[in-house]
C-alpha cells in the first residue's frame, strides 16, 4: 500500500516487480507467479535459492511481483506497484453474500417454472469468477467463514468458486472451467425440494431421512438435463457429486473412471465448505481438520491426485495467518508439514513453536 504525505512517499507494504536474475532467498511473492495460465507458485511464498533455481532453469519470466519492507522510498529510485485488484476478504464477503441471495431467488423460480434458465446460472458463474481475480481473499473468506448454516445457496458459491480454483490448478480449458462452474452453483439445486425439517434436524438422520436427502442429485440432475444446448458434462457433474471411487457413494454406486470428472472436483470443493462450515448439526471443525479430512478421504473415495493438488496449493493461502491456539496465544503459521497438516510450525512474536512437540496445543481457528 502507498500512502502519500507532503510529498513524500511512505510505504507500508511496497510490491516490487522483478525479473527472475534479482531474486533473492527471502523474498515473499506479492503476487502468484502464473506461466501458460497455470499458477507456478501461490502468493505469499517465501523464495528460496531452490525456488529461484528452477525458475532460472525453465522458464523466462520477467515480472515477478514481491513484497519490499524497506525504509519508505521514492517512485524514481524503484518501480513500485499497488495491488488495485486484490479484494479485501471483507468486500469477498459482502459480494459472496449478495451472489448467494440472489442464488436463492434463481433456484425458486427454477422450481416455480419448472425450467432450469441457464443464462442465469452464466450470469452468476461470471460473477462467482470475478472474484476469482483475488484467489488468497476468496481462500481465505471460505476458510474463516465456510458457508455458515446456508447448506444450499451459499454453500453452491462457495463450491463453485473453490471448484473453478481447483480446476484451474489441474490445469483444466477455460470451456471446462466454465461448465464446472456452471455445475457447481446447480450441484444442490435439488435439496430445495427436500424437506427443511429434514435438512435443519439437529439429531442423526434416520435411513429414511437419508435416503430422502440423496434425491437431491437425482432431482438437481432432472432439472437440467433438460436444457437441450447444455453441454452433457454440467448435468454429470451434478449428477455423480457425491459418488465415491469405492463405490460407497450415492446415487448410482458408480467407481473409479465411472465418475465425471467435474464431479470429483465439485466433491472435494463440497467436502471442504461443509466440514468447514456451521451446521445445525455441528459445529465447524477448525481449518486443518477440514483439509485433513480432503486427505483422509483422497485413500480410496475422492479422487487421489486431484486432492494432492488442492492440499498442495491451498496450504499456500495458510502459510503467514494468525491462528488462536487452546491456551489464548495468537501465533502466525510458518511452516506446515504435508504429512502432518493439524501440527504446523508457528511463530509467537517471541519464539517458534512446533505443534508436533506439544500434544496438548491445538489450533482453535485462523483469526482475521
Amino acid at each position: 500500500m502507498l500512502l502519500i504525505m507532503k510529498g513524500m512517499i511512505v510505504m507500508e507494504k511496497s510490491v516490487l516487480k522483478l525479473s527472475i536474475d534479482k531474486l533473492e532467498p527471502g523474498m515473499v511473492l506479492a503476487k502468484e507467479i502464473v506461466h501458460n495460465g497455470r499458477i507456478l507458485i501461490n502468493s505469499g511464498t517465501t523464495i528460496n535459492e531452490n525456488i529461484i533455481a528452477k525458475l532460472t532453469r525453465n522458464f523466462i519470466l520477467n515480472n515477478i511481483f514481491v513484497y519490499s519492507e524497506d525504509e519508505p522510498i521514492r517512485i524514481k529510485d524503484i518501480e513500485i506497484i499497488k495491488n488495485t485488484t486484490e479484494k479485501s476478504i471483507v468486500e469477498i464477503e459482502e459480494n459472496f453474500s449478495e451472489i448467494s441471495f440472489n442464488v436463492s431467488e434463481m433456484f425458486q423460480d427454477m422450481y416455480d417454472v419448472g425450467i432450469c434458465d441457464i443464462n442465469e446460472v452464466k450470469a452468476f458463474s461470471e460473477k462467482i469468477r470475478k472474484e476469482l481475480d483475488s484467489p488468497a481473499a476468496v481462500i481465505k473468506n471460505i476458510v474463516l467463514h465456510g458457508s455458515g448454516e446456508d447448506y444450499i445457496y451459499r454453500h453452491s458459491v462457495n463450491v463453485a468458486a473453490l471448484s473453478s480454483i481447483l480446476a484451474k490448478w489441474l490445469g483444466f480449458s477455460e470451456n471446462e472451467i466454465n461448465l464446472l462452474s456452471y455445475s457447481a452453483i446447480l450441484h444442490d439445486l435439488g435439496k430445495t425440494k427436500v424437506d427443511i425439517e429434514i435438512l435443519s434436524k439437529n439429531d442423526k438422520l434416520t435411513v429414511i431421512e437419508f435416503e430422502e436427502i440423496k434425491k437431491h442429485a437425482v432431482l438437481s440432475y432432472n432439472l437440467v438435463k433438460q436444457v437441450e444446448e447444455l453441454d452433457k458434462s454440467v448435468s454429470f457433474g451434478i449428477l455423480m457429486h457425491h459418488e465415491r471411487l469405492d463405490g460407497t457413494g450415492y446415487p448410482l454406486g458408480l467407481t473409479f473412471d465411472k465418475i465425471h470428472k467435474f464431479a470429483k472436483v465439485i466433491a472435494i470443493a463440497d467436502v471442504f465448505d461443509a466440514v468447514n462450515s456451521d451446521r445445525s448439526y455441528k459445529k465447524k471443525r477448525n481449518p486443518f481438520e477440514a483439509i485433513e479430512v480432503i486427505q483422509k478421504e483422497s485413500l480410496g473415495k475422492l479422487d487421489y491426485e486431484y486432492c494432492k493438488v488442492f492440499i498442495d496449493h491451498i496450504i499456500n493461502y495458510y502459510i503467514g495467518e494468525i491462528v488462536l491456539l487452546n491456551n489464548g496465544k495468537e501465533c502466525r503459521i510458518v511452516q506446515i508439514d504435508i504429512n502432518q497438516l493439524a501440527t504446523p510450525l508457528l511463530f509467537d512474536g517471541i519464539e517458534f513453536i512446533n505443534l508436533k512437540n506439544f500434544k496438548e496445543l491445538k489450533i482453535e481457528r485462523l483469526v482475521l
